[in-house]
Order: C-alpha cells, then sequence, then structure tokens
C-alpha cells in the first residue's frame, strides 16, 4: 500500500503553469474542432459532445458561441465556404437529426431536419466549381443532399449505416468525389466502401467484399479520417486512423484507386485497452503525419516511416481529436477524453515540436482536485452518532490494493475479493447428451487447461490464508466455464471464503444451454452456497436486461420466481451500450421490490464506450466511476465488481473505498429510501423489442417506427439519439442514447418491477404505470407509447408529490438514517461531462431544521422549504437533513 494524499495537487498546480501553451474554451466536455478563418484570423470552429459549438481564435478569444435546443451527441463540424464569399460556414451534424448551418460570425443561417427520426453523424461539402453540394447520413440507409441554403435536392439510398463521408478531389484534378463509408457491424467491416460521384451519385470505385482491402480492413476499427494530398500528386488522399482487433494501432493512407500510398503499424507492447486511434497530416507546414493512440504519440513520414514515439501509455493528456492549423504553423491537441475543455497547443515551427509535453488543465484539472478533495474529506469524516454502523460489510470484487490511509480509516467493514477466471478442461459428454453439440461451445479467451485438482487446491489455499476469493464461470459464449461437479467442491473446500460466482451476458431464451443452467445448475448451486457459507451468484447484463429481457421465459424463472432471491446479486456490463438509465432502474426495482436482497455495482474502463469506434475507452478520471458507483451505492448496492483501471488518476478508486470505509456511503435498506415515488411495472414484456436492443453489434435494424416505444431508439444503430418525450428514460431525466449511468431523476428513480408487484403498490398507495416496453396498457387495454407518454408522465409526476425531498439538477439519493435524519446523495450527472451543477432541494412535506454538507461541515441555509447549492464538477456532495418530528 502506499500513501496518496496531497500526490495529485503537485500535478494540478503544475497544470496551470503551462497555461501559456494551451488555453480552456467556456464550454463543456469538448469533441470537435477544426480550423478555420474568421476576417483573415485563424480560428476554431470547437463543439461541445452534446450541443454547443463556438469559435476562438487560436489564441484562446471568443468569438462567439451558439446553442442547439435539442441536446444529442454532435457527431461532427465542419468548416467549408458554402456561398464562395470566401468565409467559411459552420456545418454540425448531431444525432437528434439536425443538420446546423452558422455564418462565419456565429449567425445562424440554417438548419436541416428530413421530417422523421433519424440519427444524423456525418457530413461533408463537395464543390464543383463555387457551388456547393452538401451531404449528410445516419441511420436511415439515406444520403440526403442539400444545395447551400440547407434545401434537400436529392435523397440516395444506400446499404448500411453512414460511418464515414468525406469530400476531395481524390480521382481527378479539381473535381471532387465523395467517399463513402457504412456499416452492417457497429465497429468492423464495411456495407459499402468506396467513392460515389456527388452529381450523378454513380459508384466510381467500389472497395467491394474481396479486393486486397478486405484483408486490411476487415477487422479494422476506424476511429478517425482526414483528407490531405499524401503522395504530393496534387490530388487529395484518404488517411484512416484505427486499429483491428489484434489493437496494433495505426494507420493507413489510400488514393483515389483506392491503392495504399503509405501505412504505419505500431507494435504489440504498444496494445492500450479500449484507447482510440487520432491523428492528422501536418502538411502543408511539415511532410509529416501524426497519430495518437491512448498515451503514446507517433510521428512518421508520409510514406508512414516512424521518425518519433513518446509517451507512456494510457499516461498523460489523451486528446479527443488532433487538428493543424497551416494559417499559424500550429498544432492542437482537442481536449482530453472524459470531458476536458482546454485545447493543448504545439508549435510546429521547432525542429522537435513532439518534445513539447502538456499537463493537464481546465476543466478535468478542476475535477481532478475535486476528488483529492473529496478523498481528504472522506479520511477525516466521522460517523454521527445518529448513524449507525451496518451490519452488512461493503465486499467489493477487485483484484486492487487499497491506499494505505483508506486501510488505517477506522469504521465500515469492507472486503475485498480475488476474482479468478477459469475454464475447465472437463468431460462434457453428458453435457452433450442433454443438449447436443451446442454443449461443447468454448470461448475463444479462454484456453480450457484448468483443472479441478488445481482449482481446488488454489481454493483451499485461500481458505487458509482466510483470503476470499470469486471466480467468473461462465458467459454467453459458454455457460460452463467451470463444471458443477467443481464448483460444489469449491464451496466444500472453502465455506469461509469462497464468495461466489460470477456470470455474464446469458441473455438470448432460446439457447437451451441457459435453460439448463437454470433448471439443472441453479439448484444445485443454491444448494451449496447456503450449506457451505457466504457464496452468491453475480449476474452481469447489458442493454435493457434487468428492466424487460428478464422478464421473459426462462429468466423469469430464474430472477422472480423468489426461489433464490437470498444468493442472486444483479449487476451491468454496460458497456457498449445506450440504455443503463433503464437497466439501472430494472435493478433498483428487483431490490427494492424483495426480488433480490442486494446488487452490484460494477466499474470498468469500457464503461465509457456506448458506439466503441466513436466513444473512447481511456478515460484517465476516477470521476465517472465514482459517481457512478455512489449513486448505485445510494440505492442499496453493497456489493462491486471492479476492473483493475491502472492508470487512473490518483487517488483511483480509494476515493470510493474511502466513501464507503467512512460511512459517508451509508447502508441503504429498501424501506429507508426516500427517494422513489412511481414504478413501471411490465406486462408480457414485447420480445422482439428486446432482441432488437439486445442485438448489440447489428447496424441495420432501423425502422421509422422505432421512436414508437416506451423504451424506444435502443438499438445499437441509434446510438447519441436524442430520445422522445414519451420515452420512459425522460422519466429519469434522460435527453439522448449515450451514457446515462447517472441519471438526473428529477422526478426520483422510477423502479421497474414485474405486473405481479402491483398488489403491494396498491395496497401502499403508491402509483405506478404498466408496460410490455413498447406500448402502454390502461385498464387492460393497450395504449400506444405516444399516447401513453402523457400518462406515463402524469403518473411520475404524481409520485414525485408524494416524496418528502425533491432534487433538481443533480442525480440523486434520500435514505432515511433513523427517526429525525435524512442523508442527501447528490451526484453529478454528466458521466463524461462533468461540470458545477446547480442544484435545487425542495421540502415537499415538513421542513427540516437543519442541513449541513457533512464533508465540509458548511450549514446550508433553507429557505421558503428550499436549499439552493451547487454540486462540485465530476463530483459528489453529501447533506444530512434533520427533523423536529420523526419522520
Amino acid at each position: 500500500m502506499k500513501k496518496i494524499i496531497c500526490s495529485l495537487c503537485i500535478t494540478v498546480l503544475a497544470s496551470y503553469a503551462s497555461a501559456a501553451d494551451s488555453f480552456t474554451v467556456d464550454l463543456n466536455g469538448i469533441r470537435n474542432a477544426v480550423a478555420t478563418t474568421v476576417a483573415g484570423q485563424a480560428a476554431l470552429f470547437v463543439s461541445e459532445s452534446t450541443g454547443s459549438v463556438a469559435c476562438y481564435t487560436t489564441e484562446g478569444q471568443e468569438l462567439w458561441k451558439r446553442s442547439t435546443v435539442e441536446p444529442a451527441i454532435m457527431f461532427e463540424i465542419e468548416a467549408a465556404d458554402l456561398d464562395g464569399d470566401g468565409q467559411d460556414e459552420m456545418l454540425a451534424v448531431s444525432a437528434n437529426g439536425n443538420l446546423y448551418c452558422w455564418s462565419n460570425d456565429g449567425a445562424i443561417r440554417w438548419v436541416f431536419n428530413p421530417g422523421h427520426k433519424v440519427r444524423f453523424s456525418e457530413v461533408a461539402v463537395a464543390h464543383e466549381g463555387v457551388k456547393a453540394r452538401v451531404f449528410v447520413g445516419g441511420n436511415d440507409f439515406v444520403l440526403y443532399e442539400l444545395d447551400s441554403k440547407g434545401q434537400l435536392t436529392s435523397k440516395t439510398k444506400i446499404e448500411g449505416t453512414v460511418r464515414k463521408i468525406e469530400a476531395g478531389d481524390f480521382i481527378e484534378d479539381g473535381k471532387d468525389a465523395l467517399f463513402l463509408q457504412t456499416y452492417s457491424h457497429d465497429k468492423f467491416g464495411w456495407a459499402f466502401m468506396g467513392f460515389i460521384d456527388p452529381v450523378s451519385k454513380k459508384v466510381l470505385k467500389d472497395a467491394g467484399k474481396s479486393s486486397s482491402l478486405s484483408k486490411d480492413w476487415k477487422n479494422f476499427m476506424l476511429s478517425d479520417v482526414k483528407v490531405d494530398d499524401i503522395d504530393g500528386d496534387g490530388r487529395d488522399d484518404l488517411l484512416v486512423f484505427g486499429a483491428p482487433k489484434t489493437s496494433l494501432a495505426g494507420f493507413m493512407a489510400w488514393n483515389g484507386e483506392l491503392k495504399e500510398i503509405a501505412s504505419f503499424w505500431g507494435d504489440k507492447k504498444d496494445k492500450q485497452r479500449y484507447a482510440h486511434t487520432i491523428g492528422t497530416s501536418l502538411l502543408p507546414t511539415r511532410k509529416e503525419i501524426v497519430m495518437q493512440y491512448g498515451g503514446l504519440l507517433y510521428v512518421c513520414d508520409l510514406k508512414g516511416k516512424l521518425l518519433h514515439r513518446s509517451g507512456i501509455k494510457h499516461r498523460g493528456v489523451i486528446f479527443n481529436n488532433l487538428t493543424s492549423v497551416p494559417e499559424t504553423g500550429e498544432l492542437f491537441g482537442v481536449a482530453q477524453v472524459g470531458g476536458g475543455n482546454s485545447m493543448y497547443r504545439y508549435d510546429l515551427s521547432a525542429a522537435n515540436w513532439w518534445e513539447h509535453t502538456h499537463e493537464l488543465q481546465g476543466r478535468l484539472a478542476e475535477v481532478e482536485q475535486n476528488m483529492q478533495t473529496l478523498y481528504e474529506q472522506a479520511l477525516t469524516f466521522e460517523r454521527p452518532a445518529y448513524q449507525k454502523k451496518s451490519d452488512e460489510p461493503w465486499v467489493m470484487i477487485a483484484n486492487v490494493d487499497c491506499s494505505e490511509e483508506v486501510d488505517k480509516k477506522e469504521g465500515e467493514d469492507l472486503i475485498f475479493v480475488t476474482q479468478y477466471t477459469w475454464h475447465e478442461n472437463f468431460d462434457r459428454s453428458g453435457l452433450v447428451e442433454i443438449l447436443g453439440d451446442v454443449a461443447l461451445q468454448q470461448d475463444r479467451r479462454g484456453d480450457y487447461k484448468d483443472t479441478r485438482e488445481e482449482m481446488v487446491a488454489i481454493a483451499k489455499d485461500h481458505e487458509a490464508r482466510g483470503e476470499p476469493f470469486t471466480v467468473w464461470t461462465g458467459h454467453s459464449n459458454d455457460p460452463f466455464y467451470v463444471s458443477i461437479e467443481t464448483m460444489e467442491a469449491l464451496l466444500e473446500v472453502a465455506p469461509n471464503t469462497c464468495y461466489g460466482f460470477i456470470y455474464a451476458e446469458m441473455s438470448n431464451p432460446e439457447d437451451v444451454r441457459y435453460h439448463h443452467f437454470i433448471d439443472s445448475y441453479m439448484p444445485r448451486l443454491a444448494k451449496a452456497c447456503r450449506k457451505n457459507g457466504k457464496a452468491k451468484l453475480y449476474f452481469r447484463y447489458k442493454n435493457v436486461f434487468w428492466a424487460a429481457s428478464s422478464h421473459l421465459e426462462p429468466w423469469n424463472r430464474l430472477f422472480f420466481s423468489g426461489k433464490y432471491s437470498d444468493i442472486l446479486v444483479p449487476s451491468s456490463e454496460d458497456t457498449n451500450s445506450r440504455t443503463q438509465d433503464i437497466n439501472f432502474a430494472g435493478r433498483v426495482g428487483m431490490l427494492t421490490a424483495g426480488y433480490v436482497d442486494n446488487m452490484a455495482m460494477r466499474l470498468v474502463d469500457d464503461n465509457p464506450t456506448s458506439w466503441r469506434p466513436l466513444s473512447s475507452g481511456s478515460v484517465r478520471t476516477t470521476s465517472p466511476y465514482l459517481r457512478n458507483g455512489v449513486i448505485l451505492a445510494g440505492y442499496g448496492a453493497r456489493s462491486g465488481i471492479l476492473f483493475d483501471i491502472s492508470y487512473l488518476e490518483e487517488p483511483g478508486y480509494n476515493t470510493l473505498f474511502a466513501l464507503m470505509k467512512a460511512g459517508v456511503l451509508p447502508e441503504v435498506k429498501s424501506e429507508n429510501i426516500l427517494s422513489i415515488g412511481s414504478w413501471l411495472l411490465i406486462q408480457d414484456v414485447d420480445e422482439k423489442l428486446v432482441h432488437e436492443i439486445d442485438d448489440g453489434h447489428n447496424m441495420e435494424l432501423y425502422a421509422p417506427t422505432d421512436e414508437d416505444a416506451v423504451f424506444s431508439v435502443g438499438s445499437v444503430s441509434w446510438c447519441g439519439a436524442s430520445v422522445p418525450a414519451h420515452d420512459f428514460s425522460k422519466m429519469l431525466g434522460v435527453d439522448y442514447r449515450w451514457l446515462n449511468f447517472v441519471p438526473e431523476m428529477p422526478n426520483g428513480m422510477v423502479p421497474v418491477a414485474p405486473i405481479s408487484y402491483a398488489k403491494t403498490l396498491d395496497a401502499q398507495g403508491v402509483p405506478y404505470a404498466v408496460s410490455d416496453g413498447r406500448v402502454g396498457f390502461v385498464d387492460g387495454n393497450k395504449v400506444p407509447a405516444k399516447q401513453f407518454g402523457p400518462l406515463l408522465n402524469d403518473t411520475v409526476q404524481a409520485g414525485a408529490k408524494q416524496m418528502p425531498i425533491l432534487v433538481s439538477g443533480a442525480s440523486w439519493s434520500a435514505v432515511k438514517l433513523d427517526d429525525h435524519h435524512v442523508r442527501l446523495i447528490l451526484v453529478d450527472p454528466g458521466y463524461v461531462d462533468p461540470q458545477e451543477r446547480d442544484v435545487i432541494v425542495r421540502f415537499q412535506g415538513e421542513c427540516p431544521e437543519s442541513a449541513t454538507d457533512i464533508l465540509s461541515k458548511e450549514s446550508l441555509p433553507i429557505t421558503s422549504h428550499t436549499i439552493e447549492l451547487t454540486v462540485p464538477a465530476g463530483s459528489v456532495r453529501f447533506v444530512d437533513v434533520s427533523y423536529k418530528q420523526s419522520l
């Protein structure tokens, strides 16, 4: 263990010392920046992740700032002269289905929308002399052409979801062509890739399915594209950055004949989990190509010969984008992944320009300081007399050590549990006899060399040393990593230290292996767990499993029968997902309604990936993981499955561990949660809808009616899209499908549970609505989602009015500590968009006598039954309110 108090302070202070090299903009979570000129001066068009755009000089002076009305992911911006006046317009394409055009001075020129629900993600401008043709596309299998005034001039049907549109004179000097790539899979391969004539829309060059490109591209995840004349022949070339499944990050350059003219591939030793590859040409300033892969920077010549490599894997400032400004001879690193708002400058006139290093600054430096402050406050916190020590320990399945300070802290019991992943070499003939050859399917990630004798020996060793362990024993690829007989043996020899088994993503209700697991494995596992000790069964699922899929046969027999409520622990697998808020509500419903007696948080480095080619996992700040863990703990999670993210900024997970051990995060029993006002109950879940949402890699599921559901626009092709007003997620404060781990919940939590729970709610007088996920039910009759939405909203509003406390501006939980005290847990809801939040706490019943921030000791004034306060960027606050009368 190591002491880490104040280790971050030096870094944060140092970051501001280098501010002259960079500048911070008055925006949140910068995603894009492109070079332009304004009044003859070099400038940058800049966009947030979720809507606002601005223009800054390269010295950091704000020229103008504008915002869009409907939040959604702003996937791309372009600078292009549309009217031939020599001044660039700014085009910004949003997943809300709009293409925006602002003039050089920030005046809105026009907004295009096709008139139906669509998620746009790409825009490009092709020129024919001074005439500009604007092309935009997304997930609805159409390439739209607009004129310079934003008027629709043509629609071309295409195969697949648009991944990239670029324009340039790739094939003929001075004559623009369009490069178009579409996807059928969310990460790899293509449905179409080639060049198109922007006038006739005829295919000029098609990569096809069997060309020489296939070998390089079929497993290549493209994450960045630039256009420049790489080979010096006077025509534009494509410069593409990314990584194949082997994660050998690199780039390829292709000319208009789709022939490779340059390439570079990194070394295997440089592999970084879920890091993105970004880059750009430095022409005409330098005859170089620069690429950043995670924390590593590479500089190559125009053929791909490596000139320089520097950095440390997953370390340093990891940018969202790289943008060169030829007018000033500068390169800008565009913000840091995870919600940064600073522009980091490189002077390309320096011979070894790459030697310049940057310290973190701006928003994420602020967040890191907030994390350090929170850590130090937690270490000095002492439970008040009215808060009892919990009888239940925190159980963290994590191959990590806590800091010396946390280890020494007196308080709650915090148990760390080692996780193993074993693939047993056992005779499957008995399974084959029952299930057929499907029982022989194995997970290609495992070598299946582990033996029962070896595993039992390790279990005995843990028991002798008194060190807890768990085993990951099944996945959707193979639910039988370990045989039932071996699991029983492990529990027998390690009754005090075997804390159970983990299963992941076994969601297909038609898979006979899962039926066998439920019918044959579960009764034996339950008996062994109850007989031999403390073991639980942890289940990790993504998308809407806990709110919808789990209500299908056979999963409803496992999770809602009541047979296994004492040993089941629902957790998430919300990577490559868009509906984290719905999955969260489902788990809270299971716990609060008594179908299980625990749930687990899962914090892992690919949680920040929604659409993986367009959302990096290299988030170094602990903030999003901590806030996700805090809000889950605020609704009853007492366990955790934590991935060892070794590159997190200090104090790392220790801030969360300190909050747990000190008792800042209290024990949460279902009956003491005061921030639940209404419920959504599931009846006859719509199986087709569930399967579409669960089909997590299929980019060809678009239908115009996708928005006509209570759980709408949930498939992977809708990543980043705005959520319609009638959608259930709107009740949780969610505006768009992206990374909704920490929903704002302006009406409190709205848990999801089976229709069988209606009797309990009726007896308690708690309002609820009923749905199958696609439509609603009113008096037993189906009601279309758009008509059901207002009824759902009325139900949620009615429930919110019944709660003693209502919070706006933050994700939150209210937990009764005793008859006179409530702890408010207030969380910045911007998962990778951290910012200081203005929060209002309203007391709708009795007004408390006092309110105190339990960490800062600040007494908060209560005026007219209201507290107004702020939650620091990327952080949390804990406020105890005291009542004179018994609650």
